[in-house]
């Protein structure tokens, strides 16, 4: 059970307390007034640069381009038969790269 709360009458209020509140509701109400007159900026502006992330942008690296077969040289493809992608580690493409990883984690024998 939540404890009730205190009442606070204007009189437990130091002076330079009340003034800070007023000053406070003053200001709110200004930048919402300032907010309303010149409208809400929108969620996809780009120019905030206070670091947060907006609408429509992905965070982290960029998705790398699919690169087709004749994008990529013959000495940077998978060394998997009929396999076109590039390979990335030990010449395996991530794909085979991964199958391979299963492989050997569940016990079985590396191709």
């Amino acid at each position: 059970m939540a404890r009730p709360r205190k009442e606070l009458s204007p009189s437990s209020l130091t002076p330079a307390m009340a003034n800070w509140a007023e000053a406070l509701g003053d200001a709110i109400g200004r930048g919402m007034l300032r907010a309303l007159n010149t409208g809400m900026p929108s969620l996809g502006s780009h120019g905030s640069g206070n670091g947060a992330v907006t609408a429509g942008r992905r965070r982290g690296r960029p998705p790398k381009v699919l690169a087709t077969s004749s994008m990529v040289p013959s000495d940077r493809r998978c060394t998997v038969d009929g396999c076109t992608r590039e390979q990335r580690s030990k010449g395996l493409c991530s794909a085979h790269y991964q199958a391979e990883r299963r492989r050997q984690l569940a016990g079985g024998k590396p191709a």
